[in-house]
């Protein structure tokens, strides 16, 4: 089985900016903030787009094709990605863990890391508290204060990776422009909205929040087209793994018995196998399949090579 591009899953939030728009070429008055570009969570699922198996949802393909697509991991989840433009700042929330997210929302832990892959300058993202004070934390989320007030405000600029493990406060503030890879879970619980108006899920948020997390970008600096090529780790979790190849002309990778998800962040690229080759432009993502074994990127660019943990295994 060769590359399997999937077909964007676009919403347009309140805090929506442009720049999906404009790196996916979509005219019109409507703001697409988020694109699910590869997901089975349920409601979220993309279709293949193109190919073979054009117009068949993944989780479908996943359970026809198991052992091709997934290898020798486990479980049927596949490491998500989002591309997300904040025009806005999002809302201030926390996800749950494992445990949470099973025992109440019958879900799967939701941890996720963030690709800067443009920030306005003095961009920041809120990444943790400023006060252990969980009382101080309660009444400032009693009046929709709790972002201004105890955010965690870290700067952020193109090629930053920052880690945002289950039970961290967090928010992408107005001007990022960033690619989210995470785990397989999606339940969100919205501590502070800036006054918007929506639904806040405050007791539960509390019941997860975790105010020691107060995670540190990985500083890989903006890609650049004269430099060496190479790879480098991202972020590590103990469910995913993502590395970071810089690509002059060519790079060839080898596969280890599982499916990986390749996300294009800057410049464009253009992936081969034994059984297919793709193009992959700025911000789109493939999931590539186990079964291909190997793969080589050709381009000037970068790009996301991410893949699930197996149980037990330290990436």
């Amino acid at each position: 089985m060769g590359p399997l591009l999937l077909r964007p899953n676009y919403i347009s939030p309140v805090w929506s900016g442009p720049r999906v728009n404009e790196a996916r070429g979509i005219a019109g008055e409507t703001l697409y903030g988020e694109s699910f570009d590869v997901s089975v969570h349920e409601g979220l699922v993309n279709v293949v787009e193109g190919g073979p198996f054009d117009g068949v949802p993944l989780d479908e393909l996943v359970r026809a094709h198991r052992a091709e697509i997934m290898g020798d991991l486990a479980d049927d989840g596949i490491v998500q990605i989002i591309v997300m433009d904040a025009g806005e700042n999002l809302s201030v929330q926390v996800h749950p863990d494992e445990a949470y997210a099973q025992a109440h929302e019958g879900d799967h832990e939701k941890t996720e890391s963030w690709y800067i892959l443009a920030a306005d300058p003095g961009a920041f993202i809120y990444c943790g508290t400023t006060t252990d004070d969980v009382e101080a934390l309660r009444a400032s989320a009693a009046d929709d204060t709790l972002g201004e007030k105890y955010g965690r405000k870290v700067p952020v600029s193109e090629g930053d990776f920052v880690l945002i493990p289950a039970g961290t406060l967090h928010a992408m503030g107005k001007g990022v422009f960033a690619l989210e890879v995470g785990s397989l879970g999606f339940k969100t619980y919205r501590i502070c909205d800036w006054g918007r108006g929506r639904e806040l899920h405050v007791a539960q948020g509390f019941d997860v929040l975790r105010t020691e997390c107060r995670p540190e970008p990985n500083h890989l600096g903006a890609f650049d087209p004269s430099a060496p090529a190479g790879t480098r780790r991202g972020v590590t979790h103990r469910l995913f793994a993502s590395d970071v190849i810089d690509v002059r002309g060519s790079w060839a990778q080898p596969m280890e018995g599982r499916y990986e998800v390749l996300s294009c962040v800057a410049g464009s690229a253009r992936v081969r196998t034994a059984e297919g080759e793709m193009d992959l432009p700025f911000t789109r993502s493939l999931l590539m399949p186990a079964s291909a074994g190997s793969y080589t990127i050709e381009g000037t660019c970068r790009v996301l090579r991410s893949y699930a943990s197996r149980p037990g295994e330290v990436l």
